[in-house]
């Protein structure tokens, strides 16, 4: 089972982390990925910043954290902002789209 995370607010990207690792605890769950998909610049910024911490937590706990390329450029933070663990996608709703079509659970926060 995948399932990804749509966060679009700061607030709610702060949450992520415990929302993931409760996902990954769940012993009657067989999970093999789980992605968060951010779609706004704010968000990008505190990824990379006030919320680096969230960050490395979802990384370390294997999810993929994908920026959306859109939201990006209004962000001050970029791709060289993150390390291993977090990419940079076409667009944040194309990305939600191609998961869902290949069967990720979503999930919005």
């Amino acid at each position: 089972m995948h399932t990804v995370y749509h966060v679009s607010d700061v607030d709610a990207y702060r949450t992520t982390e415990p929302k993931v690792r409760n996902l990954l605890d769940d012993e009657t769950l067989d999970i093999d990925g789980v992605a968060v998909v951010v779609d706004r610049p704010t968000v990008i910024d505190a990824a990379a910043k006030d919320c680096r911490e969230t960050t490395n937590a979802l990384v370390g706990m294997g999810a993929t954290v994908k920026l959306c390329s859109n939201a990006a450029r209004g962000a001050e933070a970029g791709e060289s902002d993150f390390g291993e663990g977090v990419e940079l996608v076409s667009s944040g709703v194309g990305e939600l789209t191609r998961l869902q079509d290949s069967g990720w659970a979503y999930i919005r926060l």
